[in-house]
């Protein structure tokens, strides 16, 4: 190691949290529609509830008030999305979503650089995936 270079810490990953207005319905409907795997975190009185496919991971947290849920993608002036993964085969998780009824809120935009569609989840909260297609297209 040269005296100019560092050790730096590394991070291995992110949780979203989204604000939902029911629990129960948000986390079916990432668990039995999307795919996603479920835990439960809290004792007694859940807090919230994390959901993971593959490296993405939302944690649901109930609101007190449902009309706290916002998502800021529906704010306006508010970003496009409320949240953006990446994925080497968005065809197909679009093709899934789409076959299990799930809102999509655009696309599929596919061209030979980049690929994207976005949905829309119970509590209206906008989640994209882009980047490449499966080697079957």
């Amino acid at each position: 190691m040269t005296i100019n270079q560092k050790l730096l810490g590394k991070i291995k990953g992110a949780s979203i949290i989204f604000l939902v207005s029911n629990l129960k319905k948000s986390s079916e409907f990432y668990r039995d529609v999307l795919g996603f795997d479920y835990e439960e975190i809290g004792l007694e009185n859940i807090k919230h509830v994390h959901v993971t496919r593959d490296n993405l991971t939302f944690i649901l947290h109930p609101a007190s008030n449902s009309t706290d849920v916002r998502p800021l993608s529906s704010l306006h002036g508010g970003p496009q999305w409320d949240a953006f993964a990446y994925s080497d085969t968005v065809d197909l998780l679009f093709e899934e979503f789409k076959s299990n009824g799930v809102e999509i809120a655009y696309g599929l935009n596919q061209d030979t650089n980049w690929n994207e569609f976005a949905i829309k989840d119970v509590d209206g909260y906008i989640i994209a995936f882009g980047g490449g297609v499966s080697k079957e297209n």
